[in-house]
Order: C-alpha cells, then sequence, then structure tokens
C-alpha cells in the first residue's frame, strides 16, 4: 500500500523580541519554557503514527527558530526520524 506523502510543521513560538508586523504565535522573554515546550513537542510528535506516511518536507518556523539552542531543533529532527521507517528528507 502506498503511504501518503505529508509535510510536517512544527512550531517553535519563542523570539528575541516580538516584531509589531507578526501575526504568528510567538512571545519573547519566555525562554523559561523552551525545555518544557519541546518535550511537549516530542511528545505530540511520538503520539503521532509517523511510520504510516511519507514524510517529504520537515518545516521548523515560528516565532524565530534559530533563537533556541540548537539542540532543540536536533532533538525535534531526531524524534521525527524516530517514529518513521523511510527517510524521505
Amino acid at each position: 500500500m502506498e503511504k501518503k506523502e505529508i509535510g510536517v510543521y512544527v512550531h517553535i513560538p519563542f523570539c528575541k523580541h516580538k516584531c509589531y508586523y507578526c501575526d504568528f504565535a510567538s512571545f519573547a522573554n519566555k525562554e523559561e519554557f523552551i525545555e518544557e515546550y519541546i518535550e511537549k513537542v516530542k511528545q505530540e510528535i511520538k503520539e503521532y503514527k509517523l511510520n504510516n506516511y511519507k514524510i517529504s518536507t520537515i518545516y521548523i518556523g515560528g516565532g524565530t527558530p534559530s533563537y533556541i539552542d540548537s539542540k532543540y531543533i536536533v532533538d525535534i529532527i531526531n524524534a521525527i526520524r524516530k517514529f518513521r521507517r523511510r527517510k524521505h528528507y
């Protein structure tokens, strides 16, 4: 059976400062929530049955994803890789 192709979007809502033109859910000066947020994202990834899909794209947006420590981005990518069988990115 052919797997449905999907793109995965991961929202990182943290920024150094909130831009006046930004309509996205994002927050400045909330660094104390970053680690807990990343753990919740990884938990949500685990709950999805990603091995049932062919992942063609992983997009990490926000906020300013580069504002958080890169280890968290690596953790997210690894969580996605762990819960799917085939690599498509």
